[in-house]
């Protein structure tokens, strides 16, 4: 079995230490937003960081009544003056598997030192140079993806920031549906693995993710996943806008993954009717009680209080797929040519 594998598939039980964590220090986390007196709060991360970030910011800007942003972490430390409005008066809350990435690194120290920012940082290690310079830190080491490229550290920091909004926000609703992904986690990738494993052997060379909501930017780093895992183009669109420019791309060579919300069902459905008609293998996953119609291979889940904790078995689907693209390939996914665990400068 291969690192990227192991972690892949015990990422469940990290989450449940997770959620034990963090429910355990909820007071304390409450506390340092309560404290801090903000009047934003702004997101950050590198690389899949940045894209947990995007979904990290959702989350919070549909709960809360303060201005939420995210911003990749080199973006802002380049142009610092641009963003500094934003930066001024906010809450600089920064998502990371290392600790030690520069960029990140850079800007927590610039923005604490000009403008006295305040700081929260999720890591996947412990005692690391960006929790020493923030004023609070949520460390989440059974997390850590030994692999070059992140998965089960990816759903851990999704998942730590989505408890971050529900603690701060006291959204019962929020923390139900995260505990309830997390207890039918091990079942639903036991479910889906054979399935899986059969897609990627299918002859497809490119993927089309397609996400909404609070989902969106993980789904953004599920397309990420294959780029880095398996070294197949991969592309994120929203929903309904695959059809406005990028449904060209979409062909008999292309796997489409598709989340699909609660919302209008009919026009979700046309436009997987649209992705079949030209050829593409498609997989969808849905709340629904029965099969999306079109799909190759339907994923259903208990539908759930809040959409945004359907991103956890959602980005399961784009890692098993990626691993198992990696593997017949002939790829060694733990170690994808030409990239590194972190980044320093």
């Amino acid at each position: 079995m291969t690192i990227t594998e192991r972690e892949i598939f015990s990422q469940y039980d990290a989450l449940a230490k997770t959620y034990a964590s963090m429910t355990s220090n909820r007071v304390r986390i409450q506390a340092f937003f309560e404290a801090s007196g903000r009047k934003g709060i702004v997101f950050t991360g590198c690389g899949s960081g940045y894209c947990l970030a995007k979904s990290a910011a959702m989350i919070a800007r549909v709960r809360m009544d303060v201005p939420v942003h995210a911003f990749a972490a080199g973006d802002l430390l380049l142009n610092f003056g641009v963003y500094e409005k934003m930066l001024r008066d906010s809450t600089l809350v920064v998502l990371s598997r290392s600790g030690s990435t520069s960029e990140v690194v850079r800007l927590v120290e610039k923005a604490k030192r000009e403008l006295g920012v305040r700081c929260l940082s999720v890591c996947a290690k412990e005692n690391t140079k960006l929790g020493a310079l923030s004023d609070e830190v949520v460390e989440i080491p059974w997390a850590f993806d030994e692999s070059v490229c992140q998965t089960r550290c990816v759903s851990n920091l999704y998942f730590a920031s989505a408890l971050l909004s529900a603690f701060a926000t006291d959204d019962s609703a929020l923390l139900e549906s995260l505990q309830n992904v997390v207890g039918r986690g091990e079942a639903y990738m036991r479910t889906h693995r054979d399935a899986l494993q059969s897609l990627a052997g299918r002859d497809w060379n490119k993927v089309v993710v397609l996400a909404d909501a609070e989902i969106g930017g993980l789904a953004e780093e599920g397309a990420l996943a294959f780029t880095e895992i398996a070294l197949v183009p991969s592309f994120f669109y929203h929903v309904l806008d695959v059809r406005h420019g990028p449904m060209v791309l979409v062909d008999s060579k292309t796997l489409v993954i598709a989340a699909l919300t609660p919302a209008d069902g009919g026009l979700q459905d046309a436009l997987l009717l649209d992705i079949k008609k030209r050829g593409a293998t498609l997989v969808a996953f849905s709340d629904r009680a029965e099969a999306a119609p079109h799909a190759d291979y339907s994923v259903n889940v208990p539908p759930e209080k809040s959409f945004a904790a359907q991103g956890v078995p959602f980005v399961f689907l784009a890692q098993a797929l990626a691993l198992f693209k990696a593997l017949r390939n002939g790829i060694d996914p733990d170690k994808p040519a030409g990239l590194d665990p972190w980044i320093k400068l």
